[in-house]
């Protein structure tokens, strides 16, 4: 995956953004990038996959790259607070305007890239909370269901 997909634009109260430590499997070198979305994965957590469902708990944005190896257990910090709103590229730029605000959506992976897939509201994941229809980004928070169900 790509390093810097998303990043914390917000954290609402203005203060410092805080991560919090999480386990990842072993089986891959550094399997999660700092900027990349994370969800629960049985007791660890993993990456999550193109167009992932609400069905899953997200866990939200790492802060770190993950130091696991292909042998052992390792640790990455994720930004997990549902309120952060952070900031990404969109899939197609041309489809943002105003009525993309507080749609819920997915996300798209395509060559390793995380984006905001802003015009697939199937079991939407990430709220937009606002956009820039120039850069090609937007700002999203975590659905308010999705947090730790």
């Amino acid at each position: 995956m790509s390093r810097g997909d998303f990043h914390v634009v917000d954290p609402m109260d203005g203060s410092t953004p805080i991560a919090t430590k999480y386990r990842v499997a072993s089986g891959a070198a550094a399997s999660i990038k700092a900027g990349e979305w994370v969800v629960q994965d049985t007791e660890n957590v993993k990456l999550a996959v193109n167009g992932q469902s609400n069905t899953v708990n997200w866990i939200g944005v790492a802060a770190t790259d993950s130091n696991d190896t292909t042998t052992a257990k390792g640790n990455v910090w994720i930004f997990d607070n549902p309120q952060y709103i952070f900031r990404g590229a969109v899939t197609t730029s041309g489809n943002l305007a105003e009525t993309v605000r507080n749609t819920e959506v997915t996300l798209d992976i395509a060559s390793s890239v995380q984006t905001i897939d802003e015009d697939d509201t199937t079991n939407g994941t990430l709220r937009i909370v606002d956009y820039n229809a120039d850069a090609g980004t937007a700002d999203v928070r975590m659905s308010d269901s999705m947090f730790l169900k």
